[in-house]
C-alpha cells in the first residue's frame, strides 16, 4: 500500500518569509476620502502651512482636510493621482501622490457650494492667506508644457522608510515615457536633497509669509536614453 509523503511545511516556510511589497496604484473616487487624511496629517507641520493657518495642530489638520478635500476633488478626472497601501498590513494608505499634466495647470476651481464648504470649514483669514500663496505661485509658474508635482506626502508614522521615493520613481518611470520637464516646489529644505537624486534642480527661491521656497524642475527625459 502506497505511503503518502509527509505534507510539506509550507506554513513554517510562509511565516518566515517577509510579507509582499505594497503595490502603488493610481487612486480612484472612493480612495479620496482616505487620500485627504493622509495629506493632511502629512502636512500638517509644514513651514508654509504653519505660516497659514496659526493655532493648534489640531486646527491645521482640521483645515488641511477642507484643502486637500477641494483639491482632490478638482483634480479628480483631470490629474495623475497615485497611492501606496501600507506594507504587511490592513489595506490603508501610506504615501499619496498628486500631479497635474501638461497643460492642466492651475485645476479649475471648484463650483460655488463646495467654495463655500470650503470657507466655511478654514476661516476667511486662511482662504485669504491661501489665495496669496496661490498667487505669487502662480507668478512665478513656468510657462511651456510641463508636469506639475503638486503633492507628495507619506503618512508621518511612516516617514523616513522609503516609502515616498519608491512612489516619486513608480510615478516618474511612467510620465518618462511621454517625455516632459516636471516642476515642483517645497518648503522644506531637506526635500530638495530627496528630489535632486531623481533628477530635479533649484530653479527660484521665494519668500511667502516669511517662509522660503525652493522651486525646482527637472528637464524631459529622452525615453531611450533616460
Amino acid at each position: 500500500m502506497p505511503v503518502s509523503p509527509p505534507a510539506p511545511k509550507a506554513s513554517l516556510r510562509s511565516k518566515a518569509e517577509p510579507p509582499a511589497p505594497a503595490p502603488i496604484r493610481a487612486l480612484a473616487h472612493r480612495d479620496i476620502a482616505a487620500t485627504v487624511e493622509v495629506l493632511a496629517r502629512a502636512f500638517r507641520d509644514t513651514p508654509l502651512t504653519c505660516a497659514v493657518i496659526e493655532g493648534s495642530p489640531e486646527r491645521r489638520l482640521r483645515c488641511n482636510r477642507r484643502g486637500m478635500e477641494m483639491l482632490l476633488r478638482s483634480a479628480d478626472g483631470r490629474a495623475s493621482l497615485l497611492g501606496r497601501d501600507q506594507p504587511g498590513g490592513p489595506k490603508a494608505l501610506s504615501a499619496a501622490l498628486v500631479a497635474a499634466p501638461p497643460g492642466v495647470f492651475p485645476l479649475p476651481s471648484p463650483g460655488p457650494l463646495r467654495l463655500l464648504r470650503y470657507l466655511l470649514g478654514q476661516g476667511p483669514r486662511v482662504v485669504r492667506r491661501w489665495g496669496e500663496v496661490s498667487r505669487a505661485l502662480e507668478a512665478v509658474h513656468p510657462e511651456g508644457p510641463h508636469w506639475y508635482l503638486s503633492l507628495l506626502g507619506v503618512e508621518p508614522s511612516l516617514q523616513a522608510r522609503g516609502l515616498g521615493s519608491e512612489l516619486l520613481r513608480h510615478w516618474l518611470s511612467q510620465v518618462d515615457r511621454e517625455p516632459a520637464a516636471i516642476y515642483l516646489e517645497t518648503d522644506v529644505e531637506s526635500n530638495c536633497v530627496f528630489y535632486e537624486r531623481e533628477g530635479f534642480a533649484v530653479e527660484n527661491e521665494i519668500q511667502l509669509l516669511g517662509v522660503p521656497l525652493w522651486c525646482m524642475a527637472r528637464p524631459a527625459r529622452n525615453p531611450e536614453n533616460p
